[in-house]
């Protein structure tokens, strides 16, 4: 069998299966030429904050199924890439993407080859699909795109034009309509930026038209120049947009797959779209993609499982992810250098978020099990925009490392000696990079000592230490790594290890709860620690870390 197309010695009216491979094999090499650009122009955290990364994963999985379908007929091409989208979209814009395949899959039906008038028509459906499967269509974003697309194929007289000729209007439309999508949707506008979906489609469309007017062989990559964009591309989101929305709460993104028979997908969108918002539902009767931001994932769940099988299940927490997401676009490479930076090891993308939140400039995975080396401690500095660097370890097996980086680097750093994360965010709550050093270490290391630091975990084998018998798997609580309570139950644990950490009125606790623990789990053990200590505040804080059930912060 022949894998590749020849190469057409003029335009083509009609392709083949093999020929929409291409088309989209070559969408697929210059979308992964501009993911990074495309990620950056999310105004909102991922999993819808990382559209380009989405799409990408999504159209892969759509061309790397659909290869071994060479030969094939461009109805059944399409069909399996329809299917393959709908069981692999990967967030709200992988899961409209899918809209797009599914409708050229409808206008494809039936067809051996295609030419304008089922483009056109592939078009329309792919725009209506998208429209019905948002709970309440915003214009400005990947929909508006997908319209002024279709409004473009269908304005042009399909018998008169060739297929190069049509996809030079779909692009020059979709450019358009990118340029436009801050008129019309007032939250870009404020952050400075073109829809990231909607650039992620006109990637797409831009590597398509390629290769009609290259008709490149599907197995070759095409040398494609990046970035595709418009003029005067927006590259990131502006500080002061990310300052404005720091406080915003953002809740829960829930995704996943349901299968059953008879399904109703118009009538699972109303129910979604009671729960939360960004509701996007897609399918067929026998399989529905289910996206959708609520403040509890649990009904989202509840509601699938009563209706058929349930699976495909991701749950990511966008606060967090918020406050990550902003920390890495407040990073100018070409900024003026600060007066003194921060560089910290963490373990866990709850307390990186929490660090990065608070000013640090580096950030390194590490802690017990996991101890960064003298080499990975002075590129992290070397990375720092200052020439004066305070290294926070935040764990005692760390504290030699970081001194030999300090003594080692060419920079002027200082290790300030916090031994736990909750003693490093209690100096981060100190730092200024406007001050000098000397300054922000002083403050610095008096804040890191008012902070006492709780840890619950799991004795790896047993023990007696301080006149408390401890049994091999069973929970144990240290203060300030002095064994003070063990047993079976984690909430009498907490209470004991609390118990012994003398509170009293006005302190703060913080709980910062590890992977295993949910954030249901943490609440609950709050609520009950708060009506046992009267007048000591409690608060709740993913952390994400391994090992550990919960690290607790008291000050």
């Amino acid at each position: 069998m022949n894998t590749t197309n020849p190469t057409p010695t003029a335009p083509r009216s009609r392709l083949d299966g093999d020929g929409l491979l291409g088309m989209f094999l070559s969408a697929l090499h210059l979308l992964e030429r501009n993911v990074d650009k495309i990620n950056a122009l999310n105004v909102f955290p991922v999993p819808d904050g990382d559209t380009g990364t989405n799409m990408y994963l999504t159209l892969r999985s759509v061309v790397e199924e659909s290869r071994p379908l060479q030969g094939a007929s461009s109805a059944a091409v399409s069909r399996k890439m329809a299917d393959v989208a709908l069981m692999e979209a990967k967030g709200n814009s992988g899961v409209i993407l899918s809209q797009f395949f599914r409708g050229l899959a409808i206008g494809l039906e039936g067809t051996a080859d295609f030419g304008c008038t089922e483009l056109a028509q592939s078009l329309g459906e792919g725009r209506k699909l998208a429209y019905t499967a948002i709970g309440n269509p915003v214009e400005g974003t990947i929909l508006t795109v997908m319209t002024s697309v279709a409004e473009a194929a269908d304005a042009m007289d399909s018998s008169a034009v060739q297929l190069n000729e049509m996809l030079d209007a779909i692009c020059s439309g979709a450019r358009e309509a990118v340029a436009l999508t801050p008129t019309m949707l007032p939250v870009l506008m404020q952050a400075g930026v073109v829809d990231a979906g909607g650039q992620g489609l006109s990637v797409i469309l831009e590597g398509a038209r390629r290769y009609v007017d290259c008709s490149s062989p599907i197995d070759e990559e095409m040398d494609l120049p990046s970035p595709v964009g418009i003029d005067d591309y927006a590259g990131s989101v502006s500080h002061e947009f990310l300052a404005a929305t720091d406080e915003e709460q953002y809740g829960y993104c829930t995704q996943l797959l349901v299968q059953g028979d008879e399904l109703d997908p118009a009538s699972i969108r109303e129910t979604v779209s009671a729960l939360g918002v960004s509701a996007v539902v897609v399918g067929t009767e026998s399989t529905v993609r289910v996206h959708v931001h609520v403040a509890d994932p649990g009904p989202v769940l509840s509601a699938a499982v009563a209706i058929g099988i349930v699976s495909q299940v991701k749950v990511e927490n966008m606060d967090s992810q918020h406050v990550e997401f902003s920390a890495a676009h407040r990073q100018d490479p070409v900024a003026q250098p600060l007066e003194s930076a921060v560089v910290t090891v963490v373990r866990g993308k709850g307390f990186e978020a929490v660090v990065n939140s608070l000013g640090v400039s580096e950030v390194l995975q590490g802690g017990d099990t996991m101890n960064p080396s003298v080499k990975d401690l002075l590129e992290a500095v070397g990375r720092a925009p200052s020439e004066q660097v305070i290294l926070l370890p935040n764990n005692r097996n760390i504290i030699p490392a970081a001194r030999q980086a300090a003594e080692l680097s060419d920079k002027i750093v200082t290790v300030v000696a916090s031994e736990t994360m909750p003693q490093g965010i209690g100096a981060l709550l100190s730092f200024s990079p406007d001050r000098d050093a000397a300054t922000n270490v002083a403050e610095m290391e008096e804040a890191a000592g008012s902070v006492k630091t709780g840890e619950v975990t799991r004795a790896v084998r047993e023990v007696e230490l301080h006149g408390i018998a401890v049994k091999e798997g069973s929970l144990i609580g240290l203060m300030e790594r002095v064994l003070v309570s063990t047993g079976e139950d984690i909430e009498d644990v907490l209470g004991a290890l609390l118990h012994q950490a003398g509170l009293a009125e006005g302190d703060l606790v913080t709980l910062y709860y590890g992977e295993e623990i949910t954030a249901g789990e943490a609440a609950a053990a709050a609520t009950t620690l708060g009506a046992s200590f009267e007048g000591v505040e409690i608060e709740v804080v993913e952390g994400g870390q391994p090992h550990y059930p919960f690290i607790i912060s008291i000050e």
